[in-house]
C-alpha cells in the first residue's frame, strides 16, 4: 500500500487503500464460523510500541501454542478501527494522524461502544475484514479455536480491556535506541516525521490530558525538536502509562524486555505462558530463529547480538545522547538495555 501524505481520507477512500486478499478474506469467514468456539479469556493479546518485536512475538507464539493471529486491530485500515475513530470524533484527521493514534480508556473497564466491541470481537477472531488477517499462514491455521492478537496502538485502553474481558496480556518493550534505529531502517521513518505529540497525548475530551498533562511544558518542547525526540518521548510516555495502569496488578499480565526475551529463548518463555496460565501446544517446544513478517531488510538474518546492539550502527552519537536524554526526563532510563 502506498503512502498517503498530507491528506485526509474518508472511510470509502480507506477501503479503496486496502489492498484485495483472497486469502484473508476467505481467513475471515472461516473465524466467523468458528468464534463461538473461542473463549476470549483464553485469547493472548501482545501489546508493544511500534519496532519492538511485537511481530517476531505473535509468530513465535502462535507455533508455540498452536493458534491463529490477528495483526492489528487497531490499524486505521481496520473496519472496526473506522468505527472507534468516529465515536472519538478524529476520523477527519489526515491517515498520518490516524497511524499513530492510541485510543484511550481511563475509566475501570471499558463502556459499550465501539471500542468495546473491537476488543470483543478481536478476542473471538470475529473483527471484521482482510487486512488484519494478511499475514496468515494458510486455512489451517484459520481453522486454529486458540488466538493470538497483537496491537502497538493499545496502550492507552489496554488495561480497562483486560479488566473487562479477562484476557491474559504479554506487553513487550525494547530498549527505545533500538526502536528509533529500526524505525530509520524501515519505510516506517515517514510516518513518524509527522507525530505530533500535542494532538495525540493532550487532546482534550476523553481524559488522556488527565494524566499526560503534568508533563505538557516537555511535550510541547519536544514537539518542536527533531522527529528522534518526539519518537523518543511517544515511546517513553506511552510506557509510563502502562506502568502506570498495572501498577500493583495481581492478575494474569507480564511486562518483559524484546532483549530478554531474544537472549534467554525457551526458558523465559515457558515462565511468562506459566504466568499468565496458557498451556504450549508441545510441552518441549523450540523458539524459531526465522525472522518475522515484518523485520526489515537490513535486519534479516541478524544474530541474536545484532538485533539487540546493532541500533549503535545505525544512530550517531547526538541521536543516543538525544534519546537517552529525552528517556531520562521521563523517568525511564531503567529500561535502556544495558540498565534492565
Amino acid at each position: 500500500m502506498r503512502a498517503v501524505v498530507g491528506k485526509t481520507l474518508n472511510r470509502e477512500e480507506l477501503k479503496s487503500r486496502v489492498p484485495a486478499n483472497l486469502e484473508g478474506e476467505m481467513a475471515c469467514r472461516i473465524d466467523g464460523e468458528l468464534a463461538s468456539r473461542i473463549d476470549p479469556r483464553e485469547t493472548l493479546v501482545i501489546s508493544g510500541f511500534w519496532r519492538s518485536g511485537t511481530t517476531w512475538l505473535e509468530e513465535t507464539l502462535r507455533e508455540i501454542l498452536q493458534a491463529k493471529t490477528l495483526f492489528e486491530p487497531c490499524d486505521p485500515l481496520a473496519e472496526d478501527m473506522q468505527e472507534v475513530h468516529m465515536h472519538d470524533q478524529v476520523a477527519g484527521k489526515k491517515l498520518e494522524f490516524l497511524r499513530l493514534y492510541m485510543p484511550y480508556a481511563g475509566a475501570e473497564t471499558l463502556p459499550s461502544g465501539p471500542l468495546h466491541e473491537l476488543f470483543r470481537k478481536a478476542l473471538v477472531a470475529e473483527s471484521r475484514g482482510a487486512w488484519i488477517r494478511r499475514f496468515r499462514k494458510g486455512s489451517e491455521e484459520s481453522h486454529r479455536t486458540r488466538v493470538v492478537v497483537k496491537f502497538v496502538r493499545a496502550q492507552l485502553c489496554l488495561r480497562a480491556a483486560q479488566n473487562t474481558f479477562g484476557m491474559p496480556v504479554l506487553h513487550v518493550y525494547r530498549d527505545p535506541r533500538a526502536v528509533i534505529a529500526s524505525i530509520k531502517k524501515t519505510r516506517w521513518h515517514w510516518l513518524f516525521e509527522h507525530l505530533v505529540l500535542r494532538k495525540q497525548l493532550l487532546r482534550q475530551g476523553d481524559g488522556r490530558e488527565e494524566f499526560f498533562g503534568r508533563w505538557r511544558d516537555e511535550i510541547l518542547e519536544c514537539d518542536e525538536r527533531d522527529p528522534v525526540a518526539r519518537v523518543a518521548a511517544y515511546w517513553a510516555l506511552t510506557e509510563r502509562f502502562v506502568e502506570h495502569s498495572y501498577a500493583d496488578y495481581p492478575g494474569r499480565f507480564a511486562a518483559i524486555s524484546y532483549e530478554k526475551l531474544a537472549a534467554e529463548r525457551e526458558k523465559l518463555f515457558a515462565e511468562i505462558l506459566r504466568k499468565l496460565g496458557l498451556r504450549p501446544a508441545v510441552e518441549n517446544f523450540q523458539v524459531s530463529s526465522a525472522d518475522s513478517t515484518t523485520t526489515s531488510l537490513p535486519q534479516r538474518g541478524a544474530s541474536v547480538q545484532e538485533r539487540v546492539a546493532g541500533w549503535k550502527k545505525y544512530l550517531s552519537a547526538d541521536e543516543i545522547a538525544l534519546i537517552e536524554n529525552t528517556i531520562a526526563r521521563f523517568g525511564l532510563a531503567h529500561r535502556l538495555a544495558e540498565n534492565a
